[in-house]
């Protein structure tokens, strides 16, 4: 029998095995009524302010904005605008005005709340024509915030392009094509300046749906093989201004036949939102009907819409009730359905896990957040991450089954253990604050102090296997020159993270982050000098960088070590050293990953040792009789060295004929 075939026969047999096989199923009663704040959607609410070195704040001292829209409207998001009027000549801003949108980012962190982002340069529109900024003044502006944005990236939501026009709604400029619908050179140029400067794991949303095709250069839609994957089509959203507003919604739209369909799959990997202008009742009445409203947002996905403009729209549906089922289902709202849970489990073992959602709101998450199935026994806590991911978990009544055999960590203590789901933000900075976690809406699951949802079920943990258990064999050794990331890991601490799906996550500026590591099976298949080089992401400044690599053998003694280059760069580093393993035998290693220091906080995507010699065909002796003259001379690091007359001291390779010979100089 193959091994598919035993996991079938072994589900199917598990309501009528002994104890240690059987699980217990639990029901969820849904709360559809409730209004309750969730990270990333919702209504809005705006604070936008012409900022200047005397008043370089737009939310700072203005906390009672935040505090209403928490009270009245339950909202956990605010679009932010910045106008850059008295800086629109000026190629670099006073430094007061970067530190304080680092100051506004930190106020909204300390409320539990995020942002949308948006720069203008002005709000007044004369002759039909806004006087806005030159293109080369805008990029030398962005590139100065660039580290700010990359540094206070957890507490941003999305980005909106912003930059062009009056209100930053790119139709009335005088510098990049006064009311052009499509995408010209200058607007194409500035595109590509935020692909750059925005954080890469955050989306741009752009004013409407033509200039994204024009931008990309096809209709063709997003598809899931190419979301999240950090491309431009990947990362640029919609927003709309003129909700409802008219058949075009005031020009948002050249053709609703194609562009609605296009967007309405675009946007279950890209955001859209924005606000409805609708300023006459009557208009509103008709236009922005419950049932219209809602076909529309159910439709193209709505994430968050603005809760004060405009107040007629606003006003009306918050008479008649379209403002509350909107507040519950813009954006995502998840409910659980059941689930079915191992009883029993083993530290290091398996678990079986069966869940059934449903997202009831309108559109999936956007930003990638991991899910946890969390383990808490009194003060003993574990976390072991599920492989789902929340971005997939389709809405408008989509149901998701998430079936895993999750793998309990081997120090877990024996006991009984009671379930949470736990989806978390992904940044460390915040990933601790239960505001920023995802609340299902279910009765009698949020626990508001800790963030997580109670699965209403508990396992036993004892100290013998788990005779249900079907364990997935450890990763095949890596053969070496190879690349090390999380596909292939071997194991690793029990309270390392995943960061973004790829990253591992060493933690917080302290003594723990010492006590996370990542280990390989790799086979040395050659002795050789090795280069190492390293993706590894600073998620804000001074957080820094420096991985100690150990070679472990078969007893666990290590053979062989070598510490990478220190960084304090902000964001995505790459860096390559050099790891000699030339006197090393052949054979099956261990590799071990740790950071150095604690005041670090960094995050490793992979490691590759490679080397750029040639592969022999055959490894001869020194003393091999053979004429080597002519040999071609490689370094340490695999460099082929063309001058030979000047060669320091150190042991080199030399090739001729697919045959290697290693020499001390």
């Amino acid at each position: 029998m193959n091994r598919l075939s035993s996991k079938i026969m072994l589900l199917m047999a598990v309501v009528v095995l002994p104890l240690g096989l059987q699980a217990a199923s639990v029901s969820y009663t849904a709360d559809n009524s409730s209004i309750f704040p969730n990270p990333e959607r919702g209504f809005i609410t705006m604070l936008e302010r012409t900022i200047s070195e005397s008043r370089p704040n737009c939310v700072k001292g203005r906390e009672n904005y935040l505090t209403a829209h928490a009270n009245n409207d339950k909202g956990s998001l605010i679009l932010v605008l910045y106008y850059l009027d008295n800086y629109k000549n000026t190629a670099t801003l006073p430094s007061k005005i970067l530190n304080g949108f680092d100051e506004d980012m930190a106020v909204l962190r300390s409320y539990g709340m995020k942002c949308i982002v948006r720069f203008a340069y002005t709000k007044d529109v004369e002759n039909e024509t806004a006087v806005d900024a030159p293109l080369s003044i805008v990029q030398s502006h962005l590139n100065q915030y660039k580290s700010h944005w990359q540094n206070n990236a957890d507490v941003i939501f999305v980005f909106q392009a912003g930059i062009i026009g009056a209100w930053g709604e790119w139709y009335y400029t005088s510098n990049y094509g006064n009311q052009s619908s499509k995408i010209n050179t200058s607007r194409r140029q500035l595109i590509d300046t935020l692909l750059n400067t925005v954080p890469a794991d955050r989306c741009i949303q752009l004013r409407t749906p033509l200039f994204k095709t024009g931008y990309i250069g096809n209709t063709n839609p997003l598809t899931a093989a190419e979301a999240y994957t950090g491309t431009p089509k990947a990362r640029l959203g919609h927003h709309n201004d003129a909700f409802l507003y008219g058949a075009d919604n005031m020009g948002t739209y050249s053709d609703t036949a194609t562009q609605k369909p296009y967007l309405a799959q675009e946007t279950l990997y890209v955001p859209i939102g924005g606000e409805s202008d609708i300023t006459d009742a009557n208009q509103a009445a008709t236009e922005a009907s419950h049932d219209r409203t809602v076909a529309e947002m159910s439709r193209l996905h709505w994430t968050f819409i603005q809760s004060g403009y405009s107040e007629t729209v606003t006003n009306m549906w918050r008479n008649n009730g379209t403002f509350d089922e909107l507040n519950r289902n813009l954006g995502y709202r998840y409910q659980l359905l059941s689930g079915t849970y191992a009883d029993e489990a083993a530290p290091g073992g398996k678990m079986s896990v069966k869940i059934q959602l449903k997202n009831v709101g309108y559109a999936p998450l956007y930003n990638y957040r991991p899910a946890y199935i969390v383990l808490k026994n009194g003060t003993n806590t574990y976390s072991v991450q599920l492989q789902s991911d929340p971005r997939t978990w389709l809405p408008n009544g989509v149901t998701t089954t998430i079936n895993e055999q999750i793998t309990l960590p081997s120090n877990i203590s024996t006991g009984t253990y009671q379930l949470y789901l736990y989806l978390p933000d992904a940044y460390s900075s915040i990933a601790s604050n239960p505001k920023y976690a995802v609340r299902f809406a279910n009765a009698d699951v949020w626990n508001s102090s800790t963030g997580m949802n109670s699965l209403n079920a508990s396992v036993q943990v004892t100290g013998s296997a788990n005779p249900g258990t079907d364990p997935t064999p450890d990763p095949e050794a890596v053969d070496l020159p190879g690349t090390l990331n999380k596909a292939n890991v071997n194991s690793y601490s029990d309270d390392m993270t995943w960061y973004n799906t790829d990253y591992f996550d060493f933690g917080p500026t302290d003594a723990a982050n010492l006590d996370r590591w990542a280990e390989w099976k790799v086979n040395l298949r050659c002795a050789k000098s090795y280069s190492v080089s390293a993706v590894v992401y600073a998620p804000e400044s001074g957080s820094g960088h420096e991985f100690s690599l150990r070679l472990l053998d078969a007893g666990r003694d290590t053979v062989a070590s070598y510490n990478t280059l220190r960084t304090w760069d902000v964001g995505t580093i790459d860096y390559t050293a050099a790891w000699d393993l030339s006197l090393l035998p052949v054979g099956t290693y261990t590799l071990l990953v740790r950071n150095v220091f604690p005041w670090a906080q960094p995050k490793l995507k992979s490691l590759t040792l490679g080397c750029e010699c040639a592969t022999p065909t055959e490894v001869i002796e020194p003393d091999y009789p053979a004429d080597w003259s002519g040999a071609r001379i490689f370094d340490c690091m695999g460099r082929e060295v063309t001058d030979g007359g000047t060669l320091p001291h150190g042991i080199y390779l030399l090739v001729k004929d697919g045959k290697v010979r290693k020499v001390m100089h």
